[in-house]
Protein backbone atom coordinates (compact mmCIF):
# COMPACT_ATOMS: atom_id res chain seq x y z
CA UNK A 1 0.00 0.00 0.00
CA UNK A 2 1.49 3.30 -0.92
CA UNK A 3 1.31 6.33 1.30
CA UNK A 4 -0.67 8.46 -1.12
CA UNK A 5 -3.62 6.06 -1.21
CA UNK A 6 -3.50 5.76 2.58
CA UNK A 7 -3.60 9.55 2.90
CA UNK A 8 -6.51 9.76 0.44
CA UNK A 9 -8.38 7.09 2.41
CA UNK A 10 -7.80 8.92 5.70
CA UNK A 11 -8.95 12.24 4.24
CA UNK A 12 -12.07 10.69 2.73
CA UNK A 13 -12.91 8.84 5.93
CA UNK A 14 -12.48 12.02 7.99
CA UNK A 15 -14.72 13.95 5.60
CA UNK A 16 -17.42 11.27 5.78
CA UNK A 17 -17.32 11.15 9.58
CA UNK A 18 -17.55 14.96 9.75
CA UNK A 19 -20.48 14.96 7.35
CA UNK A 20 -22.42 12.33 9.28
CA UNK A 21 -21.66 13.90 12.66
CA UNK A 22 -23.65 16.97 11.62
CA UNK A 23 -26.73 14.78 11.30
CA UNK A 24 -26.11 12.10 13.91
CA UNK A 25 -25.41 14.30 16.94
CA UNK A 26 -28.54 16.51 16.66
CA UNK A 27 -30.62 13.45 15.83
CA UNK A 28 -29.29 11.59 18.87
CA UNK A 29 -29.92 14.56 21.14
CA UNK A 30 -33.47 15.03 19.83
CA UNK A 31 -34.21 11.32 20.26
CA UNK A 32 -32.97 11.40 23.87
CA UNK A 33 -35.02 14.53 24.59
CA UNK A 34 -38.11 12.94 23.06
CA UNK A 35 -37.43 9.76 24.99
CA UNK A 36 -37.29 11.77 28.24
CA UNK A 37 -40.22 14.15 27.62
CA UNK A 38 -42.91 11.54 27.07
CA UNK A 39 -42.34 9.62 30.34
CA UNK A 40 -42.07 12.90 32.26
CA UNK A 41 -45.46 13.96 30.90
CA UNK A 42 -46.84 10.55 31.84
CA UNK A 43 -45.53 10.94 35.38
CA UNK A 44 -47.65 14.08 35.65
CA UNK A 45 -50.71 12.18 34.37
CA UNK A 46 -51.22 14.24 31.19
CA UNK A 47 -52.74 11.44 29.08
CA UNK A 48 -54.23 8.05 29.85
CA UNK A 49 -52.58 4.64 29.53
CA UNK A 50 -54.63 3.61 26.45
CA UNK A 51 -53.52 6.77 24.65
CA UNK A 52 -49.86 5.99 25.36
CA UNK A 53 -50.40 2.41 24.17
CA UNK A 54 -52.05 3.58 20.93
CA UNK A 55 -49.29 6.14 20.35
CA UNK A 56 -46.65 3.45 20.89
CA UNK A 57 -48.32 1.07 18.44
CA UNK A 58 -48.95 3.79 15.84
CA UNK A 59 -45.40 5.12 16.00
CA UNK A 60 -44.03 1.57 15.83
CA UNK A 61 -46.09 0.85 12.72
CA UNK A 62 -45.10 4.12 11.07
CA UNK A 63 -41.44 3.51 12.01
CA UNK A 64 -41.63 0.07 10.39
CA UNK A 65 -42.99 1.63 7.19
CA UNK A 66 -40.39 4.42 7.23
CA UNK A 67 -37.57 1.94 7.84
CA UNK A 68 -38.76 -0.21 4.96
CA UNK A 69 -38.89 2.87 2.71
CA UNK A 70 -35.44 4.08 3.82
CA UNK A 71 -33.90 0.72 2.89
CA UNK A 72 -35.34 0.71 -0.62
CA UNK A 73 -32.76 0.74 -3.41
CA UNK A 74 -34.23 3.83 -5.08
CA UNK A 75 -34.17 5.92 -1.87
CA UNK A 76 -31.01 4.60 -0.17
CA UNK A 77 -28.25 7.23 -0.20
CA UNK A 78 -30.37 10.12 -1.46
CA UNK A 79 -31.40 13.22 0.50
CA UNK A 80 -34.92 11.80 0.67
CA UNK A 81 -33.47 8.67 2.23
CA UNK A 82 -31.77 10.76 4.91
CA UNK A 83 -35.06 12.51 5.72
CA UNK A 84 -36.92 9.20 5.89
CA UNK A 85 -34.18 7.79 8.15
CA UNK A 86 -34.48 10.79 10.48
CA UNK A 87 -38.25 10.27 10.61
CA UNK A 88 -37.63 6.58 11.37
CA UNK A 89 -35.37 7.30 14.34
CA UNK A 90 -37.74 9.94 15.76
CA UNK A 91 -40.66 7.51 15.47
CA UNK A 92 -38.70 4.77 17.22
CA UNK A 93 -37.80 7.21 20.02
CA UNK A 94 -41.43 8.27 20.42
CA UNK A 95 -42.55 4.63 20.50
CA UNK A 96 -40.02 3.79 23.20
CA UNK A 97 -40.97 6.96 25.06
CA UNK A 98 -44.64 5.94 25.01
CA UNK A 99 -43.71 2.50 26.31
CA UNK A 100 -41.76 4.11 29.14
CA UNK A 101 -44.70 6.47 29.65
CA UNK A 102 -46.92 3.49 30.38
CA UNK A 103 -44.42 2.29 32.98
CA UNK A 104 -44.04 5.69 34.67
CA UNK A 105 -47.72 6.71 34.38
CA UNK A 106 -49.22 8.15 37.54
CA UNK A 107 -52.98 8.44 37.94
CA UNK A 108 -54.19 11.97 38.65
CA UNK A 109 -55.54 12.46 42.16
CA UNK A 110 -59.24 11.79 41.70
CA UNK A 111 -59.96 12.22 45.41
CA UNK A 112 -58.54 15.74 45.44
CA UNK A 113 -60.74 16.72 42.49
CA UNK A 114 -63.91 15.14 43.95
CA UNK A 115 -63.79 16.60 47.46
CA UNK A 116 -63.73 20.37 48.06
CA UNK A 117 -60.73 21.86 49.76
CA UNK A 118 -60.82 23.14 53.34
CA UNK A 119 -61.19 26.76 52.17
CA UNK A 120 -64.26 26.00 50.07
CA UNK A 121 -66.05 23.81 52.66
CA UNK A 122 -68.39 25.61 55.11
CA UNK A 123 -67.35 25.59 58.74
CA UNK A 124 -68.92 23.05 61.10
CA UNK A 125 -72.34 24.19 62.32
CA UNK A 126 -72.89 26.60 59.40
CA UNK A 127 -75.17 26.03 56.48
CA UNK A 128 -73.79 26.57 52.96
CA UNK A 129 -75.97 29.71 52.57
CA UNK A 130 -74.58 31.40 55.70
CA UNK A 131 -70.97 30.98 54.52
CA UNK A 132 -71.65 33.27 51.55
CA UNK A 133 -72.43 36.28 53.81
Amino acid sequence: MNYLSLLAFATTTTALVALKTGIVVPLGVSCVVLLALIPSAAARGKLSVPIYALLALASGLLAFIAGHMAGAASIHGTPLGVVVSIIFFLLVASGLGCFLGIIFYRHPDEEAEASPSAEEAPAAGQSPESSDQ
